[in-house]
C-alpha cells in the first residue's frame, strides 16, 4: 500500500497514521505536514478509504476510492506470505518483502481428485507454514505417505518441543533414511551397521579359540557395539520424523529458490517439487541388496 498524500509505498519500518474518519493510510510525516487527512475535503461525502492496487508511475488517482469489482477483486484481495508473515497481493507471484514463490499457493493448488476417500480423514490447512514451508508443499514432496507424515509434521511444528516415534525407522534405521533420500545420514547409519555385523561374524568365528584377558577384550567390545546398535535403533526411532520433517522443509526451499529465479509457474514448480521428493525406490533396493549379500557371505563363513 502507498501514502495516500505522497505515493510512497510503506515499508517495513514506516510510521503509519490511519485516518479515524475514512481510514486512509499516511506516513506519520504527511500527516503532521498536512495536520489533517488528505482526504479531508471529501470526508463531508461519506467517503471511506479502500485499497487499491497501484502502478508504479501512476500517481494521478492516489487516494481516491476505487469501487471492487469482481475484475479486480483479486487484485485487491492479499495472501500471508508463509515466509516472513508479511501481506502481499493474490495476484503477485512472489512475496513483496524476501521475494519467497506464492505462485502455487493458491485455492485449488492442492486439489487432486485421483485421490481417495479417505484421505478426508486427514484434511489440514494447506496454507499452515511446516519448518517455514507451505504444508500443501510438503505434502507434495513427501508422496503417497503424507497421510502418516503430514499429521505428525504439523503437531511438531506447533510444538516444537514434542517428537513421534517412527517405528519403520527404528527398525530400517539407515535404510529408511536412504529410502527417504537422506543420503548424507542414512549411508554412514548403514556402514555402522555393517562394521558392526561384521565384528559380530568375526566374534563367532575366533571366539572359541580365545581365552582369559583376549576373550574378555573382544567380548567387552562385542556387546559395546551391540549396545550402539541399539542406541543408534532407539535415536533414529525418536527423531526420524522431525529430522525429515527439517529435509523436506529445507528440499522445499531450495526447490522455491530455484523456481523464484527462473520465474517458474505453478505447474512446474509443484513437478519439480514432486520430482525431488517421494521415496528412493532404485538406492533403496541397491544398498538392501548389498546388505542381504552380505549377511549371507557371513552366515556361509565365506568372509573368516
Amino acid at each position: 500500500m502507498s501514502c495516500v498524500a505522497c505515493g510512497v509505498s510503506f515499508d517495513a519500518d514506516s510510521d503509519i497514521v490511519v485516518c479515524p474518519e475514512c481510514g486512509a493510510p499516511h506516513h506519520r510525516e504527511c500527516w503532521k505536514a498536512a495536520g489533517q487527512c488528505a482526504c479531508a475535503d471529501r470526508h463531508g461525502d461519506g467517503y471511506e478509504w479502500q485499497p487499491k492496487r497501484i502502478v508504479i508511475g501512476d500517481t494521478a488517482n492516489v487516494g481516491r476510492q476505487e469501487s471492487a469489482s469482481p475484475a479486480n477483486a483479486f487484485e485487491q484481495e492479499r495472501v500471508i506470505c508463509p515466509m516472513c508473515g508479511n501481506e502481499t497481493l493474490k495476484s503477485e507471484k512472489y512475496c513483496e518483502r524476501c521475494g519467497y514463490y506464492l505462485a502455487h499457493d493458491r485455492e485449488g493448488a492442492y486439489e487432486n481428485d485421483d485421490m481417495p476417500e479417505f484421505v478426508g480423514l486427514f484434511d489440514f490447512d494447506s496454507a499452515e507454514p511446516i519448518d517455514g514451508v507451505p504444508a500443501g508443499d510438503i505434502r507434495r514432496f513427501v508422496g503417497s505417505m503424507w497421510v502418516y507424515y503430514i499429521p505428525r509434521f504439523i503437531k511438531m511444528s506447533r510444538n516444537h518441543g514434542s517428537l513421534s516415534f517412527n517405528f519403520t525407522a527404528f527398525l530400517m534405521h539407515g535404510l529408511w533414511f536412504v529410502s527417504r533420500k537422506m543420503y548424507g545420514i542414512g549411508l554412514p547409519l548403514m556402514l555402522l551397521m555393517t562394521g558392526t555385523t561384521c565384528y559380530r561374524a568375526y566374534y563367532a568365528h575366533i571366539a572359541q579359540s580365545l581365552d582369559g584377558d583376549r576373550l574378555l577384550f573382544f567380548t567387552s567390545i562385542y556387546f559395546l557395539l551391540a549396545g550402539l546398535e541399539f542406541l543408534v535403533m532407539v535415536l533414529c526411532g525418536i527423531f526420524g520424523n522431525r529430522l525429515y520433517m527439517r529435509f523436506c522443509a529445507a528440499k522445499v526451499k531450495k526447490i522455491n529458490a530455484r523456481a523464484t529465479a527462473a520465474n517458474a509457474t505453478a505447474s512446474q514448480f509443484n513437478e519439480a517439487v514432486e520430482e525431488e521428493g517421494g521415496v528412493a525406490l532404485i538406492p533403496s533396493l541397491s544398498v538392501s541388496i548389498c546388505y542381504l549379500a552380505l549377511l549371507y557371505v557371513l552366515q556361509r563363513g565365506l568372509l573368516f
